[in-house]
Formats: structure tokens, C-alpha cells, sequence
């Protein structure tokens, strides 16, 4: 029996088929490529920041342990460079020695560059630059970074209080007393355990902001 030939009709479609698996084909070859790239790209990245990080571990790890304070100072300098996890930290530490020289400008370029996970340790960060400020009588920018710590802090008993002494100290020398005494009496209010335990009389302070104030 004679087989029918297949029509153009029929022809068609199959080699459309065909041209269509081709293309995809095409497709598939350079996802597979595009792939290729980004894990090859992301297994390189990972091995560079993991030689980086472990550089910038062992530089601390060595400034903690140095007994000499010049030479720790040059460790943690040094280590604050690798930036990372431990970089950060290093520049945390360089920062407070340079407050301690009262070299407050100089610890603030480091404290803008430090950014570290933990909200307390964050919390510490903004102080210590609100503290910087305050010694530069740049007031504003103190206040600022205190309340930035108070953010970080999200309630703390010991540092929330502790920040909110800092920013009435700072409105006292402005002579600021509605706001010094908001602050004492935030305190008062908020975390009375604080003063007790301090043995800090912190309504008397409250106290005599408010009369200035009136």
C-alpha cells in the first residue's frame, strides 16, 4: 500500500519545531554559561573575603594580646585597614585611643567608617562619637549621635539612661534647661532602677533644670 507523503502543512511545523529546539538549545547553553559565571564569580569573591577576614583576625588577635600601647595602637591601625568583621572592631579600637589623646576629629573619621552588627556595640560607637562632638563644642552633632546610641540601644536599662545624662550634660552647657530637664525626667520615669542603682540623685537634677527652665 502506497504511504501518503507528508502535505507542506504537515512539513512545517516539524521544522519549526526543530528551528524552536535549536533556539532553545541556544537558550540553555548560555544560561548554563551566565551560571557558570556567577558561581565561579561568587566562589572567588568568597575566597577572597574569607583571606581577607582571616588577615584581618590574625592583625587584631595580635593587638589584643600586645602589651605595649604603641605597638598595639599600630596593630589595630593596621587591622582597621582589611575592613571586615575585625576591621571594624579595629577601628572602634583606634578610635577610643585617639579619644583618649583628646584627638576627638581624628577618632570620629574612624568611627564614621566603623559599622558593626551588634546593636549595643553599635550603641557604643554613636556615643563615643557624641562625646567627640561635646568636646568639640559641636553640640548639635552630639546630641545627634546620642540619640542615635538610644535608637540602638532599643530600651537598654544601663546604656538608654546613660545617654540621656550625656544629652542633658550637653544641654546644660547651652543652657538648654527644658530639654535638660525632659531628659532627667524621661529617666525618672522610664528607668527608675537606674538611679537607685548608680546612686545618682537624678530629681534633684530634674529638679533644678525645671526652675532654671521656668
Amino acid at each position: 500500500m502506497e504511504q501518503n507523503k507528508p502535505t507542506a502543512q504537515e512539513v512545517e511545523p516539524t521544522d519549526d519545531i526543530i528551528a524552536k529546539a535549536r533556539a532553545n538549545k541556544k537558550g540553555i547553553m548560555l544560561c548554563v554559561i551566565v551560571l557558570l559565571v556567577v558561581v565561579i564569580g561568587a566562589m572567588v569573591w568568597l575566597l577572597v573575603a574569607q583571606n581577607g577576614s582571616r588577615k584581618a583576625d590574625e592583625a587584631i588577635a595580635k593587638a589584643d594580646i600586645e602589651q605595649n600601647d604603641s605597638v598595639a595602637m599600630a596593630l589595630y591601625t593596621e587591622a582597621a585597614k582589611a575592613g571586615y568583621k575585625s576591621g571594624n572592631r579595629a577601628k572602634a579600637e583606634v578610635a577610643v585611643r585617639l579619644y583618649k589623646e583628646a584627638k576627638y576629629e581624628e577618632a570620629i573619621k574612624y568611627l564614621d567608617g566603623c559599622s558593626l552588627d551588634d546593636n549595643i556595640a553599635a550603641a557604643g560607637v554613636y556615643s563615643l562619637k557624641g562625646d567627640c562632638y561635646a568636646n568639640l563644642q559641636q553640640y548639635d552633632k552630639a546630641v545627634s549621635n546620642y540619640q542615635k546610641a538610644i535608637s540602638k540601644a532599643n530600651g537598654n536599662p544601663e546604656i538608654v539612661p546613660m545617654m540621656l545624662i550625656k544629652e542633658a550634660n550637653v544641654f546644660r552647657t547651652e543652657g538648654k534647661y527644658s530639654d535638660e530637664a525632659k531628659a532627667y525626667k524621661t529617666i525618672l520615669d522610664d528607668y527608675p532602677q537606674y538611679a537607685q542603682s548608680m546612686r545618682i540623685d537624678i530629681r534633684k537634677y530634674y529638679e533644678r533644670a525645671a526652675a532654671q527652665a521656668k
